[in-house]
């Protein structure tokens, strides 16, 4: 982070430094009737002993002050947010309402409600410590949104509950006044901004109507903003002599849990502004650390008897709005406040309260985000729309920590049903995909017809308890009556959780009761073990395309499926050869037996030699053993591979082994080849005729692979 943020040099544009004045005092038009209507709220049971409107404005001005000089950042506010200075009201009270039965002096009870706000604070500085606040890149924007609008709306509603100044609401002839003249105020700042957009409305509006008030002799029927007082400096705790085992009994157990509310609601809005900075502004900062800086300048606030400041959304917003992130507005802010915090009772007095709601009336209309105003976006993102006013309403209602958690429950929902909406990646219900098993003509003419028998369901993201009851609907309304084989293919799914495995294992036994077998694929390491026992699984789709394809094999008729015997050595490489051709080619054949995982030959062997399987499974892959590589096909009982060598004699492309049974090959060289075509040149022509046959399927199934791998 820049170190010079909030020093004002040479260097900065005139301009700049006059937009980046009048943001500051657009702001602190708003920081001030705020702050103070807070701090008498907060100060209110003092109020017979201390100058509770001197506490008020210098809280106001201090704690931002001093975090303005040891947190700069660029177009950043700080101020006494509504959370605290609430959650301070509610120390005080506490601590005022035994101060009779633990004997404490008005100075005392400043000093515990200090030491119970530096025990918030030093709360915060662990939240950072621990680095929590890392948690906050999980707030949806939708929530950031909703804060910002709650704070306003919160603003609004105190000002409506407060009578415009009036101190309650009535349906009474003050009340009316006081409204008229706060909706005085809104307008004349409205103006003021639109006739001079760079000077600051609010500010000129309240004293513009201030002075107008006060020249028509019209001061009387509105209630001040303070008492007429002298100058005062803020007042400090007395710590000497405090009975604090005896406060300890009497409101301890209240005092710590203010403390640990005021902790984590002041946190949860610093780093939803800071998350809202970074979206917004692109004003990036380490939320851990800003918390921590944050709470070293509140815990010496707070045991100083002041009211701890901190990021304040409403003042930065308005600031960055208009001159972005500017040096100029922080430490200008920060200055206002103290003037007024050092001159305000000499002139505060003839300020009606009423011009102060209404400078609060229209920065909390301001505060509620843009585009949760805008027609297009509510249709555009509805979902996102409504989540955000949702937060804002609950925020008016029970603070942020109830907008939070309303914020993060509707969240979570709309994200599983987005997850659920895309988690089907794609359906293959007509046979499309098939497996790189090598098979004879005669079998793939029956595979192939009966394919559409087999469902392929490719599956992504993240499965959990609702996005795999929506799945297995989504399957089960796609699953037409041909369908006798479902495949699952889970590749592309980065976790599965406990309710999803067991909502897997309800629609397998489900489809069993139809009589449709289900296979799941491609689950990874630590989700296959947890996957129930009774739905069958498979490594990857290849293995589980190989499994549907060889129950189809299994319900051909017996007198159409090809005899397999001594005299089938070559498969379908003899056909059309004359028997005597035959038999001398077998001859030159030489056995080879291969153990369970043995490896053939690897890629890059040099060898001229072709293989045919007589029994057993080959796989041919690009490491091995497979399992650190691709598959790349498996070839079954009467099938050839390692032609390639055999044709061209370049070394080997590609790695074969049995993977985990035996086999039984038969090797024919490229010279015994030679030799026996030299005594039959016109069965070695069928010979070569029937290899190219081969290759041209095996060629039409790589295309199809490839095909399947680009969509």
């Amino acid at each position: 982070m820049n170190t010079n943020f909030g020093v004002l040099t040479d260097a900065t544009p005139v301009a700049e430094r006059r937009v980046g004045f009048a943001a500051a005092l657009s702001a602190a038009s708003i920081t001030v009737p705020h702050a103070l209507g807070l701090g008498i709220v907060a100060f209110a049971p003092l109020g017979a002993q201390m100058p509770v409107a001197a506490l008020a404005l210098w809280s106001a001005a201090l704690p931002g002050a001093l975090l303005t000089l040891f947190a700069r950042r660029p177009g950043v506010i700080y101020a006494p947010s509504t959370v605290v200075a609430l959650l301070f009201a509610a120390v005080v009270a506490t601590v005022s309402a035994s101060s009779n039965a633990v004997q404490l002096s008005p100075s005392q009870i400043l000093a515990v409600c200090g030491a119970t706000v530096a025990m918030g604070f030093a709360f915060q500085w662990l939240f950072g410590a621990m680095r929590l606040a890392s948690l906050a890149r999980f707030l949806p924007i939708s929530v950031t949104h909703g804060f910002a609008a709650g704070v306003g709306l919160s603003m609004l509603v105190a000002q409506i509950s407060g009578g415009f100044g009036a101190g309650s609401f009535a349906l009474d002839a003050v009340t009316l006044r006081h409204a008229l003249l706060a909706s005085v105020v809104v307008i004349a700042a409205r103006v003021v901004q639109h006739r001079w957009p760079r000077v600051p409305g609010l500010l000129p509006a309240v004293g513009i109507v201030s002075l107008v008030v006060v020249a028509a002799g019209g001061l009387s029927h509105f209630a001040p903003a303070t008492p007429v007082a002298p100058f005062a400096w803020p007042a400090l705790p007395d710590w000497s002599s405090v009975p604090w085992v005896a406060v300890a009994r009497a409101e301890g157990v209240s005092l710590v849990s203010l403390a640990m509310l005021m902790a984590i609601v002041n946190s949860l809005d610093v780093l939803v502004f800071n998350q809202e900075l970074d979206l917004d502004y692109g004003l990036r900062s380490e939320p851990n650390r800003a918390l921590r800086r944050e709470s070293l300048v509140g815990i010496g606030c707070g045991l100083f008897g002041l009211i701890p400041a901190s990021t304040s959304a409403s003042r930065s917003r308005i600031a960055l709005s208009r001159v972005g992130p500017s040096p100029v507005v922080a430490p200008t802010h920060a200055g206002v406040l103290l003037v007024v915090a050092a001159t305000g009772q000499w002139w505060l007095p003839y300020v009606p309260m009423a011009c102060l709601a209404g400078a609060l009336l229209l920065a909390g209309a301001l505060q509620v985000p843009r585009v949760m105003w805008s027609r297009a976006y509510a249709l555009a993102a509805p979902a996102t729309w409504s989540q955000s006013w949702l937060v804002a309403m609950v925020f008016v209602i029970s603070g942020g920590v109830g907008a939070l958690v309303a914020g993060l429950v509707v969240a979570t929902f709309v994200l599983l049903h987005a997850s659920a909406s895309t988690a089907l990646r794609r359906s293959l219900l007509d046979g499309e995909r098939r497996s790189r098993r090598l098979r004879r003509a005669s079998s793939d003419a029956w595979i192939a017809p009966r394919m559409n028998g087999v469902a392929v369901f490719e599956l992504q993201g993240v499965v959990s308890f609702g996005v795999a009851a929506h799945l297995t609907e989504q399957i089960t309304a796609l699953l037409a009556p041909r369908h006798r084989r479902v495949i699952i293919e889970a590749s592309r799914v980065a976790a599965w959780d406990a309710t999803a495995l067991a909502r897997l294992g309800a629609m397998a036994r489900e489809l069993d009761q139809r009589h449709i077998e289900l296979v799941v694929c491609g689950l990874n390491k630590d989700t296959a073990p947890r996957a129930p026992a009774h739905v069958r699984t498979a490594a990857d789709l290849d293995r589980a395309l190989e499994w549907a394809e060889d129950a189809i094999l299994s319900e051909r008729p017996a007198d159409e499926a090809p005899l397999a015997s001594a005299d089938d050595a070559l498969g379908e490489l003899a056909d059309g050869i004359s028997p005597e051709a035959r038999h001398a080619l077998e001859a030159r054949l030489q056995c080879h037996n291969i153990e369970a995982g043995e490896q053939v030959f690897a890629a890059g062997d040099a060898s001229d030699d072709m293989l045919l399987v007589q029994s057993g499974r080959i796989t041919l892959c690009t490491a091995w053993p497979p399992t650190k590589g691709v598959r790349i096909a498996t070839v079954g009982q009467g099938m050839a591979f390692g032609e390639m060598a055999f044709l061209d004699g370049l070394p080997r492309t590609a790695c074969a082994g049995s993977e985990d049974a035996p086999a039984m090959l038969m090797r024919l060289s490229r010279s015994q080849f030679d030799a026996w075509a030299a005594q039959h040149p016109a069965d070695a022509l069928v010979f070569m005729s029937n290899l190219a046959k081969i290759g041209t399927r095996r060629l039409a199934a790589t295309t199809r692979q490839l095909r399947a791998v680009l969509e």
